[in-house]
């Protein structure tokens, strides 16, 4: 029933890439919003969604890649 269970450890490079690419963009949003002028701070939330969207678009390309790995083992 599990049997792509998901390991939460700094050896799984989903989790590295995630920490590498949502760190930066949380604390540039972070400052943006303490930052900003009040009219501008909501666009704080733009970074970490900009960063969720890149984060995912490079997970479904590697795990296609990955599975692509397993199929045709040449």
């Amino acid at each position: 029933m599990l049997s792509n269970r998901f390991e939460l450890s700094f050896k799984n490079i989903e989790v590295r890439i995630w920490i590498v690419i949502m760190v930066p963009f949380f604390i540039v949003g972070a400052l943006f919003i303490i930052f900003a002028e009040f009219k501008y701070q909501s666009l704080g939330i733009v970074f970490p969604l900009i960063a969720w969207i890149i984060f995912y678009v490079w997970r479904f390309f590697y795990r296609r890649k990955q599975k692509e790995g397993i199929n045709n083992p040449s």
